[in-house]
């Protein structure tokens, strides 16, 4: 009977604090936890020009070094024989596809960017992409920020996010 009550006791604790965490819509509790826990919160779209990373490697970045001049790139992207828009289109459809990702809105001007949340397999946490296409010599190029919300590592998911995405994006 004891240990009956305790277990009541924990669950009821457990609804109480769920339902006092702040809620973002795509993010649901984490936003919260992320909040207890000072973690960096996903504070809208990037700004390539002023963008610095993490501190905690739960980051990748792909992007030209002339876009992201405060921010060292894990490596640069290639430049394709597409058209920006054309480049984008592509790249959404790609990303869109993958499990557990849905799009988040990027404001009333979006122009040649995309933003998305991607959930992780087993815990459900939370990861942000930003994705701007650039008009580059001979075609385009793009910008790619995947960083985790919650927590101070990745085990590698953002990184082999990108590279998966990359690999499955056509060069022409």
């Amino acid at each position: 009977m004891k240990t009956l009550a305790v277990i009541v006791l924990i669950l009821a604790a457990l609804t109480i604090g769920y339902l006092l965490l702040e809620k973002r819509p795509g993010y649901g509790v984490y936003y919260g936890l992320a909040k207890l826990t000072g973690s960096v919160l996903d504070i809208g779209p990037v700004d390539w020009a002023t963008l610095t990373r993490h501190p905690t490697p739960n980051d990748a970045l792909i992007c030209p070094a002339s876009h992201c001049p405060r921010a060292k790139p894990d490596r640069e992207p290639p430049v394709y024989a597409l058209e920006p828009s054309v480049l984008l289109a592509r790249l959404k459809e790609i990303v869109r596809a993958d499990a557990n990702t849905a799009e988040l809105y990027c404001g009333t001007d979006c122009g040649e960017r995309a933003r998305f949340i991607q959930y992780t397999r087993l815990m459900r946490y939370p990861d942000t992409i930003d994705i701007a296409v650039f008009p580059a010599t001979d075609g385009s190029t793009l910008a790619i920020y995947s960083r985790s919300l919650i927590g101070r590592g990745d085990f590698g998911v953002n990184r082999a996010r990108i590279e998966r995405w990359l690999a499955a994006l056509p060069t022409r």
